[in-house]
């Protein structure tokens, strides 16, 4: 009876790991500590104010009104048309179409015009509040300091937090909070903060066209 031979595989052995798809690895980068330190200006401040009173208003809120603006405006045009010629009826659709175009752009010009107009002008009256403020930021939570007072907070105690394409907020309370001025902080950074907030909060934390 012939004796079996060991014939030797001619196919290299796999090693660990070679059998993952190339450019995943099992595990993500730590995140690093970002420390951000910076001179608040008055336009941080508005900019922080109509981002703060944004979030209060409900997206049904914005979309009934900016409705009833597109139907004030079609309004406007069909009386125009039905009583064409009527000099009383100029009057009136020129009233429609008005109110109408101050419906649309309510949400989108005006309003956020006079937030940062009464913003501006309030950080114009107390100059004194423009002062230094440093956030050091780590995957488990955030210290924030400015002349005033000092404060660690670690991330389950945030109410929430909020980033906007000018600034995040972060919510202590439905009426407290604390402000980072993204001008302030480099893209690399923006980036880890906003990885921690994410990993962190998950449905708390809120982005409106910050990317």
């Amino acid at each position: 009876m012939a004796e079996k031979q060991n014939v030797e595989d001619p196919r290299p052995m796999e090693t660990a790991g070679e059998h993952l798809p190339k450019g995943k690895d099992e595990t993500a980068p730590a995140l690093q500590e970002v420390t951000v330190s910076f001179l608040l200006t008055k336009e941080d401040y508005a900019d922080y104010c109509v981002a703060a009173v944004n979030r209060r208003i409900m997206l049904r809120e914005k979309m009934t009104i900016r409705l009833l603006g597109v139907l004030a405006i079609l309004c406007g045009f069909l009386f125009a048309w039905l009583w064409k010629g009527n000099g009383w009826v100029f009057g009136w659709t020129a009233c429609l179409e008005l109110i109408g175009l101050v419906m649309l752009i309510w949400y989108d010009w005006i309003l956020p015009t006079y937030v940062r107009a009464s913003a501006c002008g309030y950080m114009d009256r107390h100059r004194e509040e423009l002062t230094s403020r440093t956030f050091i930021f780590t995957p488990s939570g955030f210290s924030y300091t400015n002349s005033g007072c000092s404060m660690e907070l670690p991330y389950d105690m945030l109410y929430g937090a909020l980033e906007t394409s000018r600034v995040f907020i972060f919510y202590m309370g439905a009426e407290r909070s604390v402000y980072l001025p993204k001008r302030a902080v480099p893209e690399e950074d923006c980036r880890e903060i906003r990885a921690m907030l994410e990993k962190a909060l998950q449905e708390k934390f809120d982005q409106e066209g910050a990317r």
